[in-house]
């Protein structure tokens, strides 16, 4: 979005003279001034333009998954991820495949139909650490998380509340009754 205001200030400051120019005097010196000015113009007010429609005004961010589903996110996307969750508590997942007790919620937990109905409240966001990669470990540390997998929750104004966190393995009935007794009525 600047740079589109740079070049389109820049196009009329190159336009102005060049119009000035054809306007008081004729001639062929003045044409070969004002024609590359005006020539200029145009060129930067085109890319001004271009710049501006590229860069729209929504968030370039979308959560694009059914209820009950996990989205996957890079860390970098956190905060635009909890922005984008339109007022809703988030739950978030460490997950890696190399993580057995992460397998285990996938496999037995995350892919149940009463599950996925206790959680369609929430946006559900993952991140994915199967390649634990510089960005995954600094968000890691930045939340004291020692190992996976590791559930955060975040209230509907994007505020992790620590004392939701899960860590380890749990049981699908204990997992829904988690989710309607503790975090929906915590948030």
């Amino acid at each position: 979005m600047k740079n589109a205001l740079i070049f389109l200030l820049a196009s009329a400051l190159l336009a102005l003279p060049g119009l000035w120019l054809l306007l008081r005097q004729h001639g062929r010196r003045t044409l070969l001034v004002a024609i590359p000015l005006l020539l200029l113009a145009t060129a930067s007010s085109y890319t001004g333009i271009r710049l501006w429609q590229e860069n729209p005004a929504t968030p370039a961010f979308q959560l694009n998954t059914p209820p009950g589903r996990f989205q996957v996110i890079r860390p970098a996307e956190l905060p635009a991820a909890l922005a984008a969750s339109h007022g809703r508590p988030v739950l978030l997942e460490f997950y890696a495949d190399w993580c057995s007790s992460c397998v285990v919620w996938k496999t037995t937990v995350f892919n149940r139909p009463d599950v996925q109905a206790a959680m369609t409240p929430l946006q559900l966001l993952q991140i994915d650490a199967s390649e634990l990669g510089p960005d995954v470990q600094a968000l890691l540390d930045q939340h004291h998380l020692n190992g996976l997998p590791a559930i955060l929750v975040y209230d509907k104004n994007g505020q992790e509340h620590p004392e939701l966190r899960l860590l380890g393995e749990m049981a699908a009935p204990d997992f829904i009754d988690w989710i309607k007794h503790r975090l929906l009525s915590s948030l």
